[in-house]
């Protein structure tokens, strides 16, 4: 019970805050974490190095793409990926920042 009630205050806490990049999908290949995220006009490279760091994980490798909001991701919600064909989709679509996190 105290651990729902910690994720709901910290769920809470999160919602508030006006988020300048927003998560599009993630994913977990062969145990690294590869994250999608848009960011808003406005948004600067701090505002996005706090959201790597926020969402990196402490215990696995991760690596963060992120565009700018011009751009249709709508292929990372619709599609079903595989390694190979998420890092052919990455690199067709070069990501405005690119950055990764190791434990």
């Amino acid at each position: 019970m105290k651990k729902l009630l910690s994720l709901f205050t910290l769920f809470a806490l999160l919602s508030c805050s006006p988020n300048k990049v927003q998560d599009v999908a993630s994913f977990e290949f062969n145990g690294v974490w590869y994250w999608v995220a848009q960011y808003e006009d406005g948004a600067t490279k701090q505002d996005v190095e706090a959201y790597v760091n926020k969402w990196a994980n402490p215990t696995q490798t991760s690596h963060f793409f992120i565009y700018d909001k011009s751009i249709d991701l709508s292929v990372f919600k619709d599609e079903t990926f595989n390694f190979t064909k998420f890092t052919q989709t990455v690199l067709a679509n070069k990501p405005q920042y690119g950055y990764y996190k190791m434990p």
